[in-house]
């Protein structure tokens, strides 16, 4: 008899398939078939049909009959033991190892809540850029280092730092509105540290100036996260990718 499971595939499609179990239990059906037939095997082969035990009996000793059973039952234990073995196996697989503890998810992903927080924190940098400098205050701690690294095109790098005061002064003295946008952000959160990776495009004056990566490290405080470094690459396309929703209104 044929058990078969019927499910659909992404297309919609029935698919037609021996179910796990009935494919784990063959070695025990076959090894129990073949343990019957050599249970039964040297009866048959002595003495025809419907001869029977009494007739083997009948005609040989007891000790004549010890001997030559003798070689059909050191077959019958192999193909016991054989069977058991197979049983045993196709279960072992189903089995977890005595002793093993599941792993531990180590994806480090956020929550959807923490991914929000976070991204909102990195977006009150950009927001600061755009004319509101006092949201730096709210969103970087005093100390943060900021690093710049422009990769040439001969691939030399050129790095300068910035702080906190540094980058306020230039929004306020600055002529020109900065437009900074990130897209397909990777967020990772390991306790009260998380960081973010996230390509940008960077506009000055509707003038499209660079983009890159931004690399942003913060720190879950009592006031919520906060950045306590910033670094970013300052590359020319194709080296690095523009936002997909195009250049921003006004450029």
């Amino acid at each position: 008899m044929l058990i078969v499971l019927r499910d659909c595939d992404s297309t919609g499609a029935q698919s037609t398939r021996p179910p796990k179990e009935l494919m784990e239990a063959v070695p025990c059906i076959v090894g129990g078939l073949a343990f019957c037939t050599a249970l039964t095997l040297p009866r048959l082969t002595q003495y025809p049909f419907g001869s029977g035990d009494r007739k083997m009996h009948r005609h040989c000793s007891t000790s004549f009959l010890s001997a030559a059973m003798m070689p059909s039952r050191i077959v019958i234990m192999l193909v016991f033991l054989s069977t058991l073995g197979a049983c045993q196996s196709a279960t072992n697989e189903d089995e977890p190892t005595v002793g093993m503890e599941p792993t531990n998810d180590l994806s480090f992903a956020p929550t959807d809540e923490q991914r929000g927080e976070i991204l909102a924190t990195v977006q009150g940098v950009f927001d600061a850029l755009a004319g509101d400098a006092s949201k730096l205050s709210e969103v970087m701690m005093p100390d943060v280092i900021m690093r710049s690294n422009s990769i040439e095109e001969d691939g030399s790098v050129t790095s300068s730092t910035s702080t906190v005061a540094g980058l306020r002064d230039r929004i306020i003295s600055s002529g020109s509105i900065m437009v900074e946008r990130m897209f397909d952000s990777k967020v990772m959160v390991s306790g009260p540290i998380a960081t973010v990776w996230t390509p940008y495009d960077f506009y000055t004056g509707g003038e499209f100036s660079h983009c890159g990566i931004d690399v942003v490290t913060l720190l879950h405080t009592q006031e919520g996260w906060q950045i306590m470094s910033l670094d970013w690459t300052r590359q020319q396309p194709p080296a690095c990718q523009l936002h997909p929703d195009g250049p921003p209104q006004g450029s």
